[in-house]
């Protein structure tokens, strides 16, 4: 066979025909609990808050009935040993959840999730959580993925929870100790 014969679809060195944008600006479903993909600010607060409240939850009873059960069997230094071991497993938890939630947050800004180290460091980590808290995220696709669809109601009324008992807890602060008679008028 010669190079004649040869048509443009059975040359091998001929360019690929296809589309080389093909798949951008795709959405996805972002899940709860997964270490690659990005989340936006109101997804942030609300997984964020929503798993806090599981844990919390979990906890409370968990801690109750293994204090209960110390003072039952008479053996409070067995029982709180494993009331501590519960305690330092759930939060480890909640650690390695937090540092899942933020490094998909950075992500979304187009972040490395090493960024999150930053959150070690005294007032550079009051910087690095108004960034998460507040910069909105790359439109579109970026280095880490395409953009997640849009919020559902669910995930709103989660997400403004968070604010929402922010300032409720500033008001009861206030209110408590001033109707208490505690704070000089």
């Amino acid at each position: 066979m010669n190079e004649a014969t040869l048509t443009a679809d059975d040359n091998p060195y001929s360019t690929p025909d296809a589309s080389l944008d093909a798949g951008q600006d795709d959405l996805y479903q972002p899940k709860i609990f997964a270490f690659s993909g990005r989340i936006g600010r109101m997804r942030y607060l609300a997984y964020g808050i929503g798993v806090n409240f599981l844990l919390m939850a979990v906890m409370i009873p968990l801690g109750g009935a293994l204090g209960a059960g110390g003072g039952l069997m008479g053996g409070e230094a067995g029982m709180s040993m494993i009331a501590m071991l519960v305690i330092g497993i759930f939060y480890i938890a909640t650690i390695v959840i937090s540092v899942m939630f933020a490094k998909r947050r950075l992500n979304d800004l187009n972040r490395s999730g090493w960024w999150f180290l930053l959150f070690l460091i005294p007032l550079v980590n009051l910087i690095l959580a108004i960034y998460i808290l507040f910069f909105p995220g790359t439109d579109g696709d970026n280095n880490f993925g395409p953009a997640p669809v849009a919020n559902s109601t669910g995930v709103l009324i989660l997400g403004w929870m968070f604010p929402a008992l922010m300032i409720l807890g500033i008001v009861a602060a206030v209110a408590i100790p001033m109707f208490a008679g505690t704070v000089p008028q």
